[in-house]
């Protein structure tokens, strides 16, 4: 799960990309224009390589989230604790650090714009520390205790809920009734969820799972995190900051805040004695988030709001496959259809 994924943008197709729609006239066989009147309710079929290329970028992006998140699951060490958990979430952001500072220089060499005044720049950079501590690393603590399975579809719920309500009083969003809908089906799929956490693990009557109940709020946690720094992503994007300079302020927040921070809490012997094979985890999520955020970057400048949810709902099934195959996760009747409920509220959404 990445920072880029939360919210959406209100993406118009430019319509010299569209195809152009013409009528037949079947008695004389001749090809006239659609007017204005028909061409209100015929749809157009928009098959031009831009909206092609934007969906192929869409779908790469969702695969790459998800194999990122696949390999954070790799990561999740129950016994590990919290400076593990940190350790692993500031680590992963060193590839896209890395990737944002080249595009920064490049555009410094350029004679381009990098930064926006620092009155624009200190509210992103406070969302990127708050998105870090209780987005990324509230992920990684629920994976640890839930798994990936259940604690995807979960944290995707509370992004929608809490971006959508966020952007009405931030960015003036209005909320529709397909929106409240969309919501609706969120907190049921949440409930929904929770129950296949509590019941997949043998709790005796007189007993508690604080393990599994603290996993399914720091999912929650992570996903109100994600919606709300996710505004101020869309606040900046839609100004004149560059996308680089947004990826560099939430990667550096990760990297140079959690990375540090977790040295003082976890012994260095761990650090020393971590086997190649969570290095190479490592490598792995951080790459694969860094490639997700530039391919769903690009691809919304071309795609819909409805298009993007659809392709966005896909995560879900991706990682709920990888977890049962990969990591032998069960899924119950419960989480499939608290999944299926998540999958349905992203396709409700307004799609205006």
């Amino acid at each position: 799960m990445s920072v880029s994924q939360v919210g959406s943008l209100d993406i118009v197709l430019d319509p010299a990309s569209s195809v152009s729609m013409t009528t037949v006239d079947t008695t004389n066989d001749i090809t006239s224009p659609v007017t204005d009147d028909q061409a209100s309710v015929i749809p157009v079929l928009d098959v031009s390589a831009t909206t092609v290329r934007a969906l192929l970028l869409g779908l790469m992006a969702a695969v790459t989230y998800s194999i990122a998140n696949l390999a954070l699951r790799g990561l999740a060490r129950p016994d590990g604790g919290m400076a593990w958990d940190m350790w692993v979430a500031g680590m992963k952001a060193f590839p896209t650090f890395f990737i944002a500072v080249v595009l920064l220089i490049v555009r410094r060499y350029r004679g381009q714009s990098t930064f926006s005044a620092w009155s624009f720049v200190w509210p992103i950079a406070l969302a990127a520390l708050f998105n870090q501590l209780f987005g990324n690393l509230g992920f990684q603590m629920a994976l640890s205790r839930i798994g990936l399975a259940i604690s995807v579809p979960i944290c995707f719920a509370s992004i929608i809920c809490s971006g959508a309500i966020v952007g009405r009083y931030v960015l003036g969003d209005q909320v529709s009734i397909r929106t409240g809908i969309s919501m609706g089906m969120m907190v049921a799929s949440i409930m929904f969820l929770s129950t296949a956490a509590r019941n997949r693990t043998a709790v005796t009557a007189t007993s508690f799972d604080w393990g599994t109940t603290t996993g399914i709020a720091l999912a929650v946690v992570s996903g109100l995190a994600y919606g709300v720094t996710g505004v101020y992503i869309r606040k900046a994007v839609r100004s004149q900051m560059p996308v680089a300079a947004t990826l560099f302020l939430f990667s550096s927040a990760g990297f140079l805040m959690l990375s540090p921070l977790s040295l003082s809490l976890l012994p260095l012997r761990t650090i020393a004695e971590t086997p190649h094979r969570d290095w190479v985890m490592i490598l792995i999520a951080g790459t694969f988030n860094a490639l997700g955020f530039f391919a769903i970057t690009h691809a919304m400048r071309h795609l819909t709001i409805s298009r993007a949810n659809v392709i966005n709902a896909s995560q879900n099934a991706f990682c709920a496959v990888g977890a049962v195959m990969v990591f032998g996760e069960s899924l119950s009747a419960f989480a499939l259809l608290g999944i299926g409920l998540t999958i349905a509220g992203l396709l409700t959404l307004d799609r205006k």
